[in-house]
């Protein structure tokens, strides 16, 4: 071979060598890429942010043109824990309440690589008609099919059925047990914190709230005013028209309630017929209005008994406001049992005097301590 020829295989190997570290970084690259991935997943634990994840940060780090999903909401736990999710992202998200549809995706459970038919194109890419080729990708969790992943490209020549894509199939098994491990954790959280009944916060939730709510103010020097409310002669309905029907009033006060107040204020049930609602910077004034509205609306309202009956009923409402004191010697918890106990006494006296009524009671000196309830 003469010294021309061996120079030119010399310089192909080179070119050849040069790729080979070429591809070789930018595996590594991308490679790094999906264990980074991989450990945010792992870290989520709302929906919304594994959905965010992967819709759109997996999208621009892999420089896809369209990344979307389909969940099954078995059960409907899925659908509540996606109420906050942002509509660029929601649009790229399908819940589905059949899971027949995931079936015909994957008829042997395998994912699926290249061109789909534009029956498919239109189910999976629905508002992204110029994806050319792409990967679809099972989610299976416990042996069931619970959801579809798809990754869209424009590049024809991005996803072929013949490539192998381990690294992708390891991604979509870690991922249907990352939304299996959000799905629950949240709605563990959700029935912790909720009454089942009304849906509204339960006591522990309160307790937590007002410890928090009473932070703020101070940090803040702002009014929390506490609205203590008791449906009146709530025992005489029960013991009328049955527990049925004192469950279905229960329900429909709350949704009144919650109809009326801000998205700042914070409704719970404190117990049985009795509710609580905390007013961040609200003045007295303003506290007695708002109870008063309710007072109102509540009288106005006609109640279905759920056995032909339609009757009307009324709330007594208790009023307290606290206000940042610098003499303070209480703690948050003693802080909020003095509140408590005063929007507790301001209730007493509005039944005690009639019902139907609101009546307010100045919070004493934060200095004092008073009885727990």
């Amino acid at each position: 071979m003469d010294i021309h020829a061996l120079q030119q295989e010399n310089l192909q190997l080179k070119k050849m060598l040069n790729t080979a570290i070429s591809e070789a970084k930018l595996n590594k690259v991308v490679l790094q890429r999906f264990i980074d991935t991989e450990l945010q997943m792992l870290s989520c634990t709302k929906l919304t942010d594994l959905m965010s994840l992967l819709i759109k940060d997996f999208r621009q780090n892999f420089k896809l043109n369209i990344v979307t999903l389909i969940l099954h909401n078995k059960d409907e736990l899925v659908s509540p824990l996606l109420d906050n999710l942002s509509p660029e992202l929601a649009k790229n998200l399908t819940l589905i309440d059949d899971p027949h549809l995931l079936s015909t995706i994957y008829p042997d459970t395998t994912f699926r690589a290249g061109e789909i038919n534009q029956d498919f194109k239109k189910q999976l890419f629905p508002h992204n008609p110029f994806v050319l080729s792409c990967v679809l990708l099972p989610l299976i969790n416990k042996g069931q099919l619970v959801g579809s992943l798809h990754l869209g490209a424009k590049d024809p020549n991005r996803y072929h059925s013949e490539y192998r894509y381990d690294y992708l199939e390891r991604m979509s098994a870690l991922l249907a047990a990352c939304i299996d491990n959000c799905i629950i954790q949240e709605n563990l959280a959700y029935l912790s914190s909720t009454d089942t009944l009304t849906k509204l916060y339960n006591r522990h939730s309160f307790d937590l709230e007002i410890d928090k709510a009473l932070q703020r103010a101070g940090r803040q020097k702002q009014y929390l005013s506490l609205l203590f409310l008791d449906i009146d002669h709530f025992k005489h309905v029960n013991d009328t028209y049955g527990h049925s029907a004192g469950d279905a009033i229960l329900k429909t006060f709350a949704s009144i309630l919650k109809k009326q107040l801000r998205n700042t204020d914070f409704l719970a049930r404190f117990g049985g017929e009795e509710f609580a609602i905390l007013l961040p910077d609200c003045k007295p004034e303003q506290a007695q209005h708002i109870a008063n509205t309710l007072r109102v609306k509540i009288t106005e309202q006609t109640f279905d008994t759920l056995n032909g009956a339609q009757i009307n009923i009324s709330t007594s409402i208790g009023v307290s406001s606290y206000f940042f004191d610098k003499n303070n010697t209480l703690s948050l918890v003693e802080l909020a049992r003095v509140l408590l106990n005063s929007s507790d006494e301001a209730l007493y006296k509005a039944k005690q005097s009639g019902r139907n009524k609101v009546v307010f009671k100045e919070m004493p000196p934060a200095s004092r301590k008073i009885n727990s309830l």
